[in-house]
């Protein structure tokens, strides 16, 4: 799985002929380190050094002498692995890279860092690098890099046109049988086992799930002792398990505070962990009124379904918050890859009408549904429907997201799409 080419590392292509540091955040385990080791330095065809911040040597080496350690640095490309582990980094990194600002382009060193904590990382960042550096996400393997295709997505033909084309159609049509038997397997191991590198590596349904249950104790004895905001870790693995009960859900924070019993302040900070360990995600409300979007609830979202098992125990989602919680996490990953990434929400009325997503930007806006079972009906399509009759000017086009087989138009400008289909190139 180490072969497969992740569909980020063009965009940190593009940004690194621009930028002279990136960081590349993203929750650990998933491939930040083999993008940096391999995949990017063949494609740049650039010797780099490569420190990882894990080493506690090297932590040593560069508390006593960054800036004379990171000029020594004689290779194009500087790639520093855990920056968060060292936080007496930032201030000399940025010495050495305004120094490098006065060189000629040509001779300037490219560094590139990565973290697993954005709390820790970005506020580094925010104090030392504002101006100076450019942000990318990494998230777990989406759909599309496990086909092993490239090319666009039939879900970014749909945002650059805002319409399904005859075209479109005719392409779904043509597919071979066993190629659209492969990818239905494919989405739905996915669904199954989430998308961590790791868990790819291995065949077995115990040893993937004994790897997810190893990550989350990692993840709650290392990565959440080293922030150092949470007093009793117990209390947060229960907080952890409440709220990803709660996936594809609005977010009540009272509501989960009093079940754990504890202040709402603390839910809030244990939110704010998981969220910046890119754990979890809140999703806010659209309305044309923004000062609204700004007051109402968020809905809380788990994107990886294997972790989500691990977390979960014997506890289980119901099929449909699961599957809407893995549409969320392909179209996250999706956005964070469009040159012009449009916003992301959720549509909820007072009157009680309600649609999962809706991806708004200048192009326009397209309302999407999605529904777990393998059929598709009119009735699926009917909140997608008004809001495209009540937003005519920038929605033209609406989508169902489904388990099934079929592309089919089930309301006027509303198409039921197969998630395979949607999310896989064409």
């Amino acid at each position: 799985m180490d072969s497969i080419k992740r569909s980020i590392l063009d965009s940190v292509v593009t940004r690194l002929q621009h930028e002279d540091v990136i960081a590349l955040t993203g929750a650990r385990q998933t491939g930040k380190t083999t993008l940096c080791e391999t995949q990017l330095p063949q494609l740049l065809e650039l010797p780099f050094t490569y420190i990882s911040f894990d080493d506690p040597d090297e932590r040593l080496r560069f508390q006593r002498a960054a800036v004379s350690v990171l000029e020594s640095l004689a290779t194009p490309l500087v790639i520093l692995d855990e920056v968060q582990k060292i936080p007496q980094l930032f201030d000399p990194l940025k010495l050495v890279v305004d120094r490098e600002r006065k060189l000629p382009s040509i001779s300037r060193r490219k560094f590139v860092l990565t973290g697993s904590s954005q709390l820790l990382m970005m506020k580094n960042i925010r104090e030392t690098l504002a101006g100076r550096i450019a942000l990318c996400e990494m998230y777990p393997f989406s759909l599309l890099e496990l086909t092993g295709q490239s090319g666009p997505t039939l879900l970014s033909l749909i945002w650059q046109n805002q319409c399904i084309s005859s075209q479109d159609v005719e392409r779904f049509q043509v597919i071979p049988p066993q190629r659209a038997r492969q990818l239905r397997a494919l989405r739905g191991e996915h669904q199954l086992w989430g998308g961590y590198p790791p868990v790819w590596q291995r065949q077995g349904a115990s040893e993937r799930l004994n790897w997810l249950k190893d990550y989350r104790k990692t993840y709650l004895e290392r990565d959440i002792a080293d922030v150092g905001q949470v007093a009793n870790i117990d209390t947060f693995a229960l907080a952890q398990k409440l709220l990803c009960a709660r996936t594809a859900n609005l977010l009540s924070i009272s509501e989960v505070a009093r079940d754990l019993g504890v202040a709402v302040n603390t839910v809030k900070r244990y939110l704010e962990l998981l969220a910046m360990s890119f754990q979890c995600f809140l999703l806010p409300p659209w309305h044309e009124n923004i000062g609204k979007r700004l007051v109402k609830s968020p809905k809380l979202y788990f994107p990886d379904a294997g972790l989500n098992r691990a977390i979960l125990g014997e506890l289980s989602l119901s099929r449909g918050a699961a599957y809407e919680s893995w549409v969320f996490a392909e179209l996250l990953k999706w956005k964070q890859l469009q040159d012009m990434a449009p916003e992301f929400y959720f549509y909820r009325t007072s009157a009680g009408m309600e649609i999962d997503f809706l991806l708004a930007g200048e192009k326009g806006i397209i309302p999407i549904e999605t529904k777990s079972s393998k059929q598709v009906t009119a009735a699926d399509g009917r909140s997608v429907a008004a809001f495209l009759s009540e937003h005519r000017r920038a929605a033209k086009v609406g989508l169902v997201i489904y388990a099934g087989d079929e592309m089919v138009e089930i309301r006027k400008n509303v198409w039921g799409v197969p998630d395979w289909h949607l999310f896989g190139a064409v």
